[in-house]
């Protein structure tokens, strides 16, 4: 009896020894030249930037993965739980391997031959952050093998809950999801905190399939998992039987993934291009950023379809029309862009018409005219200024200038206010004879339409280039009163910690015009709605009890068409919408095609859509 003691003790001793060599070779033999993984202690991942309306609706997400970091003390418990009781009940417990488990898989991978085709897993959580940070994904027993030793040397260094931490911000949730807090939006569009108990075991179903979790041919195979993870829950004493039963009895209900409501692509790449110049982001899909902007969805829905809407009626013989075009929409006191659309379709065509496109502004720059003559001491809109023919000398040898009304009619003297209303270029081009050049270029300057103003009365008729952003803000200037604004895309922009990294510096309170020259002038373009050029759009007013004006545009051979108007209404900020059509390769709109016929029925397709749902005031 002794003896087979003593043999079976030393046959015991044999087979530890053994098995403990075995395992050292093998941690020794598959350990080497695993990767480093002490940069885990303060690892933060590639974090998705998501842009923001006025209205905290999303506009876009820059990602390479769509993730949000969240630190685990953000996650609420529930969903931990979920997720503890789903993957790794003994996470606390083990130092990364789950022995059990692992014999389970071993055996049945072994009996079915599967180790080279997908071989069954009993990954701890641990073995899943090795893999999805360290070793990869090849289904192989070597890689099982490597995952496992990682574990075991990420369980010695980092705690418990960074590990978890680690995991629950970088595991795959389908929907192109990574981590929770992009699942949550993805599935359910809501924050952590707001999920209910059957979505977070939704949430934490997921891990072992979400592409088939989330298809709707197997949507009882997606109940019947979370189910599961609901029973594990009542199980491991995390919920009560009745929570249990009360949360199984729901239906799975889940967002349906599909595009965003609205267009704002032209606008969101304005935003970004601003980022890479003062904050030097140009890595935003990684840069994990919240940026709040201006930008509001309704007037940018509103705006984007009638521009599209106008295109489409210039060129009605096309559907993805040739002309192009845009439409700015501001607040006059603010500057704050709510709208802006630089093309019929981003997907077709990036350049942005509203702030990369130079083009002479024509009539529209009359009242910069106007307003340099309206300073200047005995000047009033009733001066009178004779329309009549005039030619002027460009110099010897060089011949005569000698502009023409768009009639091609002359009609003596004339208040200086109808040279405003009926956009009379004669009247334009004397009057900046006699007031000179000088004026004129230094308005233009002073409200940011043109910088350097060539010294030549063909100026006076728009013959400078400018963009449609510049317009608008010179327009909400003269509208607002005078005060100086700067055209305004962000509110403020935070990083992953909630930290504000930039903030637009509010603007001294500066008047570029004085209050009555601004308002003469406002009455000015009043008038061009009531009696001139824009008077195709009076009814509006009185349809929607709306104070409104504007100006139209056309330069030489219709090869560019605008109009810029304001909407003042009472308890509201007053609005400035600019409208440009034109081709992106410069060639005539059409003989007719004035700012009048092709641009301003663009302002009045958006001052009715706009008001449509609002509530005429009487």
């Amino acid at each position: 009896m002794r003896q087979f003691v003593r043999r079976l003790l030393i046959f015991s001793l044999f087979g530890v020894t053994a098995t403990v060599s075995a395992a050292f070779f093998v941690f020794f033999y598959y350990g080497r030249g695993l990767p480093n993984y002490d940069h885990l202690k303060d690892y933060q991942p590639p974090l998705a930037t998501r842009l923001y309306a006025n209205n905290y609706q999303l506009i876009k997400e820059y990602a390479l993965e769509r993730r949000f970091f969240k630190p685990l003390d953000q996650i609420p418990q529930k969903l931990i739980q979920a997720f503890l009781a789903a993957e790794d009940r003994n996470f606390y417990y083990h130092f990364g391997l789950d022995f059990s488990g692992l014999l389970r898989a071993v055996l049945s991978n072994t009996l079915k031959g599967s180790w080279k085709n997908r071989p069954l897993g009993a990954s701890t959580i641990t073995q899943q952050v090795a893999k999805n940070f360290l070793v990869g994904n090849e289904a192989s027993f070597k890689r099982k093998v490597k995952e496992a030793v990682m574990s075991i040397r990420i369980e010695f260094s980092l705690p418990k809950d960074r590990i978890l931490e680690l995991y629950l911000n970088q595991v795959y949730l389908g929907r192109g999801s990574y981590g929770v807090t992009a699942a949550a939006q993805a599935y359910f569009g809501k924050s952590l905190d707001d999920l209910s108990l059957e979505e977070c075991a939704f949430l934490a179903a997921l891990p072992k399939a979400p592409a088939i979790y989330d298809r709707d041919t197997e949507a009882k195979k997606a109940q019947g998992r979370r189910d599961w993870v609901l029973d594990r829950l009542n199980q491991e004493g995390f919920i009560t039987p009745q929570a249990c039963h009360l949360a199984q009895s729901l239906p799975v209900t889940v967002l349906k993934p599909g595009p965003l409501s609205f267009s704002a692509d032209y606008f969101a790449e304005e935003v970004r291009r601003h980022l890479v110049g003062c904050l030097k982001q140009a890595d935003l899909p990684s840069a994990g950023l919240s940026i709040f902007t201006t930008l509001d969805p309704d007037t940018q829905t509103i705006a984007h379809k009638s521009l599209q809407q106008g295109l489409v009626a210039y060129d009605s013989t096309k559907t993805t029309p040739e002309v192009s075009g845009a439409i700015v929409v501001m607040e006059a006191e603010t500057g704050h862009v709510l709208a802006l659309s630089g093309g019929f379709d981003f997907s077709q065509n990036q350049f942005n018409c509203a702030t990369q496109a130079w083009r002479q502004s024509g009539s529209l720059f009359k009242p910069i005219v106007y307003l340099a003559a309206l300073e200047q001491e005995g000047y009033t809109p009733e001066t009178l200024i004779n329309d009549s023919p005039i030619k002027i000398s460009l110099g010897p040898g060089l011949g005569y200038y000698q502009p023409r009304n768009f009639t091609k009619k002359h009609y003596g003297l004339c208040p200086l206010r109808v040279g405003v209303e009926q956009s009379r270029n004669v009247m334009t081009i004397k009057l900046a004879q006699q007031i000179g050049m000088a004026p004129v270029q230094e308005m233009a300057a002073r409200l940011g339409v043109i910088s350097h103003l060539p010294n030549q009365l063909a100026m006076a008729l728009g013959a400078g280039e400018t963009t449609l952003l510049r317009l608008t803000t010179a327009y909400c200037t003269i509208v607002n009163g005078g005060k100086k604004i700067h055209p305004t895309f962000l509110h403020k922009v935070e990083n992953h910690l909630g930290h504000t990294l930039h903030e637009p510096d509010p603007l001294p309170e500066e008047k570029l015009l004085s209050s009555d020259l601004a308002e003469t002038m406002t009455d000015m373009l009043r008038n061009v709605v009531q009696r001139g050029t824009g008077r195709r759009l009076s009814c509006l007013a009185e349809q929607y009890g709306i104070d409104l004006g504007g100006k139209t545009g056309t330069t030489n051979d219709c090869y560019d068409a605008w109009f810029i108007g304001f909407i003042k209404r009472p308890n509201a900020p007053t609005l400035v919408v600019g409208i440009f059509v034109g081709f992106l390769k410069p060639r005539s709109l059409g003989a007719q095609a004035t700012g009048a016929r092709v641009a301003l029925p663009i302002f009045e397709s958006f001052v009715k859509s706009y008001f449509a749902s609002r509530p005429t005031i009487a």
